[in-house]
């Protein structure tokens, strides 16, 4: 009797842990409310991929129930497109129920520069955070609206400094996300059994528009000044050709070493840039001024000295309105 009595006992034990285990959910992820005031974002460099930044960030959540090394956890963050020089604590405190933790960080970032419209291009400089240690089951990061909304910035700047500049750069935008980014590896963990751990993280990407106006002319005026130099081979007597090559021939030559000039200043890439572009016209266009100086010479070598003078005249009309054309046309692109 007494032992069924205690088979009984335990198999209402163990179907009452059973249940429990069955109706205790699993704890949701701790909500972690960040925000950032961007100082300064300088030594934006193309050709290195990367520029240097100086700003705050600030973490806050609901700390209850919360041990002191889940709450370290929590405000250990790291950069994943860059690396710190520094992370000072400016504040760390409880408020109410919340634990508030801010730092000044200031590092290196890095982010793919976008050239396809050089000069007329516009990059995004990305700051993106994410937990150290923890997964976005255990954390995950919300953007702190509700701070910004209490300051007294316009909401197409939050999360940046009223003084924020860059020299030859305007600002376009600001843009701020959160989101959780999958790992295809445990990371060497014996204690994780799989792979695809995924981490929440919070990206702001400023966008910036490159003041164009002064490396359009830097590019396209010496462009121009030698296609007018090119030009004046229409105005030359069909039998000079020595002197009509030689014009066209400095004049491509010229172009040749100011391209030059140009691509010791762009990183490399697998791509042409609008630059490029322009100096790929400018050598089309002096190849034919080259090649209707030796048409005019050999028309005009065959007693068609009529003929060598018409063709001048035509290509001096036709040569300019090229020239507008295509360029024009490539800047409509943009």
């Amino acid at each position: 009797m007494n032992s069924l009595i205690r088979l009984c006992l335990l198999g209402a034990l163990v179907f009452a842990f059973s249940a429990a285990a069955q109706t205790d959910p699993k704890k949701p992820p701790v909500q972690v409310y960040v925000g950032m005031h961007v100082i300064e974002m300088r030594q934006v460099d193309a050709r290195s991929q990367s520029f240097y930044g100086d700003f705050y960030i600030w973490l806050r959540f609901a700390s209850a129930g919360l041990d002191e090394e889940r709450i370290k956890m929590l405000t250990h963050i790291e950069p994943v497109n860059g690396k710190f020089d520094s992370q000072d604590v400016t504040d760390d405190k409880q408020v109410g129920d919340e634990h508030y933790i801010c730092y000044r960080v200031t590092g290196t970032f890095f982010f793919i520069p976008e050239l396809k419209n050089y000069p007329f291009d516009t990059q995004s400089l990305p700051l993106t955070m994410e937990f150290a240690s923890l997964d976005s089951e255990e954390a995950v990061f919300v953007d702190d609206k509700i701070s910004y909304a209490r300051g007294a910035t316009p909401e197409a700047r939050w999360g940046l400094s009223p003084t924020l500049s860059i020299p030859d750069y305007t600002l376009k935008k600001v843009e701020r996300s959160v989101f959780s980014l999958e790992y295809p590896t445990n990371f060497g963990d014996p204690s994780k059994s799989k792979s695809g751990v995924a981490y929440s993280r919070f990206t702001l990407k400023v966008a910036f528009e490159r003041e164009y106006w002064s490396y359009a002319f830097k590019i396209l005026i010496p462009l121009l000044i030698i296609l007018a130099m090119a030009y004046l081979v229409f105005f030359l007597p069909p039998a000079q050709l020595d002197t009509a090559a030689s014009v066209a021939m400095t004049a491509l030559l010229s172009c040749m070493a100011y391209n030059v000039a140009v691509s010791q200043n762009m990183p490399e890439i697998g791509y042409l840039v609008l630059s490029d572009k322009f100096f790929i016209a400018t050598y089309l266009l002096l190849l034919l001024t080259l090649a209707q100086t030796f048409a005019t010479f050999i028309l005009d070598a065959n007693g068609k000295t009529e003929g060598a003078k018409r063709l001048d005249k035509v290509s001096a009309i036709a040569f300019p309105a090229l020239v507008i054309g295509i360029f024009a046309f490539f800047i409509a692109g943009v």
